[in-house]
């Protein structure tokens, strides 16, 4: 009886003279939302005849009168079992003592286990129904389900004696070797890198101490995909011990360097399948029927979502394939039917960028000679040309210059302009120099300096100066292996990312005149900032990428 008064919200209120003349159901609305949640929520409370006005049954329609005294007993227990009963529940298996549901991924499991009452036959709301273990919101798979008190302490010996079979399935980042269970160690360390959204089944007792062996009985390989983003995804069938603690899992697997795909604690996202969700999914259990006596097995279904994410990555790590080869093709590599694939897959092995491997790469249809002394030029960066082109200079400075690239791309397309190229590394001056020989450009100079030191360098002023600074911080290393091989000078910044765009505030203006303008490339989602930083300077235009990201930031003196 108490429990359901405390699901009875009760109302007793009296129409005050600024409410006469007014309709009940949005008298109620507008005062007493909070004892009848929702529009849809009051309809149902008239519907069910839980709303009185001076002790009459009273329609949504009615309007009050002042004076007039309001009573609402709104039956939230009813509402919420509407809401239980809405839940879809796959039942795979079911008589009087036990059953085997599935879980879709996106429910939450208590919920989910509430909803077994209006699911299963023969349940009464007094039923407390018992499952061994549970799955997180995001995860999906197989249940047992305990529906007497016989059958819970039967299910329960088996499940602490390790005598149920649970076989988890899951996509896991990298490939994972056949004997990795020999080999497996207990992660007591906390990763520098993981996702941190937290689900809101996950265990809070992540610390499980347990080891490999006392978490797994057998690792096994249903097979491996390549992808463009992780190099490969390897599917396992995990038989689990019980009892089951699915964060040990997912840290145990990342620990590795083989996280599981997915968007909670100890697991890592795809970039292209961010969306996806959770890839763990129980798709077997067997156990001994509680009465019966009888060994039973139930098997499932990989979610299609699983296939979708492996044809989605192989895709895309075979447009990356074909690329690299009709970029070798073009430089004069040769390639024969069957070794293409190799060359290329020896390059993800090594992570190391295309263009250093061929020694060249293509930029403002442009063919720049490349090593690892200077940074690969990227396509976003086009756009700075076009904005250095576009103001029609006569002498340009281009600033951390590497291959030379932004300089001479500028200088091909601006005749009679000269300039001046940048750069700490003597290394990277010498690749400038190279590339301006065989482009045949005249008017480039290149000067080894330090940016911080501009002032002193003695180059005079000019009309544009251009800048792709360092502005990585140095955590972006790990989202990319083929960081690794280019320098970390041309890439990596303090302050976040920010330190060179704060020294350019101080030291451009010592190379510039009041008309000259100052062209940026900034990182994704950085121009704001750089805005603030260069206080005190106009903007003039900002540009985007071909990925629809500002990338260019064009400035002025004020």
């Amino acid at each position: 009886m108490t429990d359901s008064i405390e699901r009875i919200n009760y109302l007793k209120a009296t129409v005050r003279d600024a409410d006469g003349d007014t309709r009940i159901k949005k008298w109620l609305l507008k005062h007493y939302r909070h004892i009848v949640q929702s529009q849809e929520c009051c309809r149902s409370a008239f519907k069910r005849k839980e709303v009185s006005v001076n002790g009459q049954l009273a329609e949504e329609t009615r309007i009050l009168r002042a004076g007039d005294v309001v009573e609402v007993r709104y039956d939230r227990g009813i509402v919420e079992r509407e809401k239980l009963k809405a839940i879809p529940v796959d039942i795979r298996y079911e008589d009087e003592h036990m059953a085997i549901v599935w879980k879709a991924p996106g429910q939450s499991f208590g919920l989910f286990e509430k909803a077994l009452i209006y699911a299963l036959t023969n349940a009464t709301e007094e039923a407390k129904f018992w499952c061994p273990y549970s799955l997180q919101k995001a995860a999906s798979g197989l249940l047992v389900v305990a529906k007497t008190e016989k059958a819970k302490l039967d299910l329960a010996q088996q499940y602490q004696n390790g005598d149920m079979q649970v076989v988890m399935r899951a996509i896991c980042h990298g490939r994972v070797p056949p004997d990795l269970l020999d080999h497996l160690q207990p992660s007591t360390d906390t990763p520098d890198e993981m996702t941190a959204e937290k689900d809101d089944d996950d265990e809070v007792h992540d610390t499980d101490e347990r080891s490999a062996l006392d978490l797994l009985k057998s690792i096994a390989i249903v097979g491996i995909t390549r992808s463009n983003h992780a190099e490969y995804l390897t599917t396992l069938d995990l038989d689990l011990r019980t009892p089951i603690v699915s964060t040990a899992i997912r840290r145990l697997m990342y620990g590795q360097q083989h996280p599981i795909v997915g968007n909670s604690t100890y697991t890592r996202f795809l970039k292209s399948s961010k969306d996806k969700g959770l890839c763990m999914s129980v798709l077997r259990v067997g156990l001994m029927h509680p009465v019966t006596r009888q060994q039973m097995s139930w098997q499932g279904q990989e979610p299609d979502k699983f296939e979708l994410l492996r044809t989605r990555e192989h895709k895309f790590w075979r447009r990356r394939v074909d690329e690299k080869l009709d970029a070798m093709r073009k430089a004069g590599v040769s390639i024969d039917a069957t070794g293409g694939d190799e060359l290329v897959d020896g390059l993800y092995q090594e992570g190391k960028p295309l263009a250093y491997v061929l020694g060249e790469k293509e930029f403002c249809n442009l063919k720049f000679k490349v090593t690892e002394a200077c940074l690969v030029p990227r396509p976003s960066s086009e756009t700075l040309v076009e904005a250095a082109v576009s103001a029609g200079p006569k002498r340009v400075l281009d600033i951390g210059t590497g291959c030379g690239n932004l300089l001479l791309s500028i200088l091909s397309q601006c005749k009679g302009a000269t300039g001046v190229g940048v750069d700490i590394s003597s290394a990277a001056l010498d690749v400038a120099r190279e590339n301006a020989g065989s482009l045949g450009i005249e008017g480039a100079q290149f000067v080894q300096k330090d940016m911080s030191l501009l002032m002193e360098a003695g180059l005079g002023l000019f009309d544009v100066v251009v800048c792709n600074p360092p502005y990585l911080s140095e955590k972006a290393v790990f989202q990319h292996r083929m960081l690794e091989h280019e320098p970390a000078t041309a890439l990596f910044a303090n302050d976040d990312g920010y330190e060179w765009y704060t020294v350019l505030s101080k030291v451009a203006p010592t190379v510039m005149h009041r008309e000259s303008k100052l062209v940026l490339e900034c990182g994704k989602g950085m121009m704001e900032r750089v805005q603030v930083i260069m206080a005190g300077w106009k903007t003039v235009e900002v540009r985007k990428d071909s990925q629809g990201w500002k990338r260019c930031l064009v400035l002025q003196m004020e």
